[in-house]
This record gives C-alpha cells, structure tokens and sequence, in this order.
C-alpha cells in the first residue's frame, strides 16, 4: 500500500524561513511534532492508503486536475491553529497572498479525482502549510500566541503539484512525488 497525498509544492527558501520559525517556537514550547522543513507543502488533499494501480489513477487523475492550472502568485502570511490559536491542535502558516487561487486549484484536482472515482474530499480544503501538531502534554502554548516572526522571504511562484508517497519510519515521514505536475507560467 501507498499512503499518499497530493500537494502545492512551496519554494526552498520558505521552507527555509518557516523551518526556522520551527526552531525559534521548538526552543520555547514542548510536545509539538513539527514538520520537518523538506516536508513542508500545501496539502490539496489527503488520499491515504493506495494500492499501485490506485496510485497510478490518481496520478493520472491529478495530472489531468492541475496541468491547465495557471502558476499561483504567493505570499507566506502569518500563523494560526486548529481549531483556535486558545486550543492549539496543529500549527500552521497561512498564506498571504494565492489563497483562492489555491483554492480554486484544490477544487479542479479534487473534481478529478472525484470523477475517477475517488470519492469527495474528507473535509472542506483551507490553504495552509502545516508546521506542527501539538500533543495533549504540551507546554509553553502561551509562545506560540505571543511570537512574532521575522520579516517573510519575498513572493514566489507556487507552480509545482504532486502526487506524494509517505513512508513513515522511526526519525519521521519522508516524501518521494510519484507524479509532479509544472503549473502553467503566465504568458504560456
């Protein structure tokens, strides 16, 4: 089985800048697992447990949802929680700037992969990057609401989706794109 997931790539340099808006909160808090900064993405959906021959439809069907795609113009915004930042579950950083347009991006993969059979979306889609998920001992919440973090990297194309295997092993997730899907660039 392959569990899998589709996501909205995002550049190196904000994995950068938000893997150590990681450390500067790992420093002050305790219990959160965080995402490890090469693992960080948009996730347009969540597929879960496929065998190959579903992998390989679902490829084919987030090809088919995301290869007319226009490239996403995109700034990183600031951080939230789910449910609420005053009962924290899991961390995130939103975005700026690209939020319909991940949206409407979400929508057109999903319709794709509906009609192939996937079935809808677990859940409604709400662009974000999760960065960590708090466990029920944590501690030192109270900085994850009074942070402040440094200046954002400058805007960026998000212009790559992918049909992303997760293999879980013992120091954390790694991610391998079966299937990755180059945003259409404006002017192409």
């Amino acid at each position: 089985m392959i569990r899998s997931f589709v996501a909205l790539l995002i550049p190196g340099a904000w994995a950068e800048y938000l893997g150590g808006v990681e450390r500067d909160l790992a420093g002050a808090t305790s219990g959160i697992s965080w995402v490890k900064p090469e693992n960080l993405h948009v996730t347009l959906r969540f597929l879960g447990d496929l065998g190959e021959s579903g992998a390989a439809r679902a490829g084919a069907s987030v090809r088919r949802g995301a290869e007319e795609s226009p490239a996403i113009p995109g700034k990183l915004g600031g951080l939230g929680a789910f449910p609420t930042m005053n009962r924290p579950r899991v961390l995130w950083a939103a975005l700026a700037e690209g939020a319909p347009e991940a949206v409407a991006l979400a929508k057109a993969v999903n319709g794709c992969l509906q009609r192939d059979g996937f079935g809808p979306p677990d859940k409604p889609f709400r662009a974000h990057i999760t960065l960590g998920r708090i466990r029920e001992a944590a501690r030192g919440l109270d900085a994850l609401r009074a942070y402040v973090p440094p200046p954002a990297p400058a805007g960026a194309w998000l212009d790559r989706v992918a049909l992303m295997k997760s293999d879980l092993h013992p120091a954390g997730a790694r991610y391998t794109a079966l299937v990755e899907v180059r945003l259409r660039q404006p002017g192409s």
